[in-house]
């Protein structure tokens, strides 16, 4: 998709959607398909929020996300299509579980399908994106916005450049803290006690500020390590940790996404927390040193070829709200949705975007 100057501040589009995660593509495709024009700002390089893969040293790491289950028809959908495209395919039915490190995991198959990118996880981002027409829908990478606000009746997104965009309507897919922390930076919110409100006079619609101020994040920290022989992680290639340092393991080469060995090894959202201004290479040696046992037999760190820590600051939402979207303004409209509106993970998050699109297109359209 080609990016065009739709959307400055002489011209604007009929929304903005926040985020180029699969809440924030599904939302856009609704819109699309509405006949609505689009333009979707993300601050990163590339699509897919947390479904996020990395290539480095000769592998391939998924390090957010790790797959996703289908277990509603609209979900179900997006991923037949890109199925029948080769860029989604199933991977298991179950991962082995443990209790904490000191015990054996078991498996845990229950028949239920555990999808993965066919490359990576970013694959079914790309795959949305690549369905969204180019002639109504813009993306734009790399794209931070410093505020959004409101003026003249329009949604007012200002980048970190100084430049403008302007709309008609718009579609926030930020982790929660984010998206308030953007409307507070253009002035449509304000704090007290502590926490950001919506001022008694202003657009925002108060009580839907104060749910969202009640939506709290886990952090994780992500190792990928680059493995000189195949890991000692049960097939499939995946552990689920229920108490510990540890959340998950997985094994991307059995995963069938890495030609190298190479893992991925979350922390706990506890110790993600904890942890979360420890220096970098604290944190490694000490993930590095829970995971030894699934390296292999010896010197752990001897079959290490490179590793690399990433630090998601808002991995996992510590509270779901029962909405799948909420609008916090009618005029313009805004919208906020994600994996934290009425169910989490990638499904969730799909089925979120799906419903705030919908809702904004058929407001448009009134």
């Amino acid at each position: 998709m080609q990016e065009n100057q739709a959307g400055s501040a002489g011209e604007p589009v009929d929304v903005i959607v926040v985020g180029a995660g699969i809440a924030g593509l599904a939302a856009a495709g609704e819109l699309a398909r509405a006949g609505r024009t689009v333009m979707v700002l993300e601050k990163s390089r590339g699509l897919g929020g947390r479904m996020a893969t990395r290539r480095f040293a000769g592998a391939v790491c998924d390090h957010g996300a790790q797959f996703f289950t289908v277990r509603t028809p609209p979900f179900e959908g997006i991923v037949t299509a890109a199925r029948g495209a080769e860029k989604v395919r199933p991977w298991c039915e179950g991962f082995f579980k443990a209790g904490s490190l000191d015990r054996a995991p078991e498996n845990a198959g229950d028949g239920h399908a555990r999808w993965c990118g066919s490359q990576g996880m970013t694959d079914l981002p790309k795959f949305l994106a690549g369905t969204l027409p180019a002639e109504t829908c813009t993306i734009r990478l790399g794209t931070k916005l410093a505020s959004l606000g409101i003026d003249g009746g329009n949604v007012r997104a200002c980048l970190d450049d100084g430049s403008m965009l302007s709309a008609r309507a718009g579609v926030l897919t930020a982790p929660v803290p984010q998206t308030l922390d953007l409307l507070a930076a253009g002035g449509l919110l304000v704090t007290a006690e502590g926490r950001y409100a919506a001022p008694p006079a202003g657009a925002l619609d108060p009580e839907a500020i104060l749910a969202l101020a009640e939506v709290g994040y886990d952090p994780c920290f992500a190792l990928m390590l680059v493995l000189k022989q195949p890991s000692l992680v049960p097939a499939p290639g995946g552990i689920q940790f229920a108490s510990g340092p540890l959340a998950w393991l997985g094994d991307n080469f059995q995963k069938g996404i890495s030609s190298l060995p190479a893992l991925t090894v979350h922390a706990s959202g506890a110790f993600s927390r904890e942890h979360f201004d420890t220096p970098p290479e604290e944190v490694s040696r000490m993930m590095l040193e829970a995971v030894r046992p699934w390296i292999d037999l010896g010197d752990g760190a001897g079959a290490i070829v490179e590793q690399s820590l990433h630090r998601w600051k808002f991995a996992t939402p510590t509270s779901i709200l029962p909405e799948p979207l909420v609008a916090v303004c009618r005029e313009p409209p805004l919208v906020c949705c994600g994996d934290a509106f009425a169910g989490p993970r990638v499904e969730g998050a799909a089925l979120s975007g799906l419903a705030a699109g919908s809702w904004l297109a058929d407001l448009l359209a009134g």
